[in-house]
């Protein structure tokens, strides 16, 4: 609840169509990926993304650095587990690195939920190949990573296109197991670069997809 009335205060302090109204500033409203002014901007299309495939988050659960998504899109979920590299990440039941998962057996899960987190990693390919090899047969990866964005506290590698993904797992899966989507435009890349949040905006906006500018891009890869 103080979250959100801070979000609100923040709104109704910088308004965000004053931001383009006047000579618009070089720097953002936000500096959180609009997190102070509501929910960030990507993570609509992220949660569009999964409650797309819910179905799919089923049994065996990982997730990276928390358990929020499988809990709010889970169906039939029979074990969720938290993967972190932090060893101070107290939700964590899993402290290792994504590149390299030696406690974790191959053929494990039957959902892996990668969101925005690949791009944090410097061998990309050691990561992707490991998500492979602890899924069981016909287990599905579940992956969203940012096309654009500001970087900021975290190490950022890399951004990704749709081209990148298919390349990068297209090694591990079976090309006929791929399904990569886009989200996002020209002026819904504009929200997101200048940090307002979905409160901000006309959700109608976010709804239109441009491949030639995609915001987000995502993944179902199935073992």
């Amino acid at each position: 609840m103080i979250s959100k009335i801070r979000a609100l205060i923040m709104r109704l302090f910088r308004p965000a169509g004053l931001y383009w109204l006047a000579r618009p500033s070089a720097k953002p409203l936000s500096h959180k990926f609009g997190f102070d002014r509501g929910n960030p901007i990507d993570r609509y299309w992220i949660e569009k993304f999964l409650t797309a495939n819910k179905k799919l988050i089923t049994g065996r659960c990982l997730e990276v650095t928390d358990s929020f998504y499988t809990i709010k899109f889970g169906l039939k979920v029979t074990k969720s587990d938290v993967l972190d590299i932090n060893p101070k990440n107290k939700l964590a039941t899993i402290h290792g690195d994504l590149k390299h998962l030696t406690t974790v057996k191959s053929n494990t899960y039957d959902c892996l939920i990668l969101t925005h987190v690949l791009g944090l990693i410097d061998d990309v390919q050691a990561a992707a190949c490991e998500c492979h090899r602890i899924l069981k047969p016909g287990g599905v990866l579940l992956f969203t990573s940012s096309c654009l964005g500001p970087i900021l506290k975290e190490k950022v590698y890399w951004r990704f296109t749709p081209y990148s993904v298919k390349y990068i797992f297209g090694k591990y899966f079976r090309s006929k197991n791929i399904d990569i989507k886009t989200y996002g435009n020209v002026l819904a890349g504009q929200y997101f670069w200048v940090g307002m949040s979905q409160q901000d905006v006309n959700i109608a906006d976010l709804e239109i997809t441009d491949v030639r500018y995609p915001c987000i891009v995502t993944l179902v890869a199935i073992k």
